[in-house]
């Protein structure tokens, strides 16, 4: 769920996912990594959104096609136009062992 379309009140007694939540013991959680691999964070702004939908998507889906990346992070606005890397880095996740990971 989209942080800017929730009312925090509505949060209450949640637990809550953040980008920052992915790493785990100093390790960047797969799509993190990706994404640094990738290039696919230039500015860095659109980076925590990009990243967090992207894990939704992989936890409904583990190995979606291009079409179904691409629809599905239409909501997500990179103004470098990094998109190209950005969906290169998904789907490097979805064609690893990635698995379910909680969010």
């Amino acid at each position: 769920v989209r942080s800017c379309i929730r009312r925090v009140e509505d949060l209450k007694g949640r637990d809550i996912v953040t980008i920052e939540g992915l790493e785990k013991d100093g390790q960047l959680h797969p799509l993190q990594q990706s994404f640094l691999d990738h290039d696919a964070l230039q500015c860095g702004y659109c980076t925590p959104g990009m990243i967090m939908s992207a894990l939704a998507l992989l936890n409904k889906n583990p190995r979606p096609e291009s079409d179904e990346i691409i629809e599905f992070m239409e909501g997500n606005i990179c103004r470098c136009c990094a998109y190209p890397r950005i969906l290169k880095a998904i789907l490097q996740v979805a064609d690893s062992d990635f698995h379910r990971t909680e969010s």
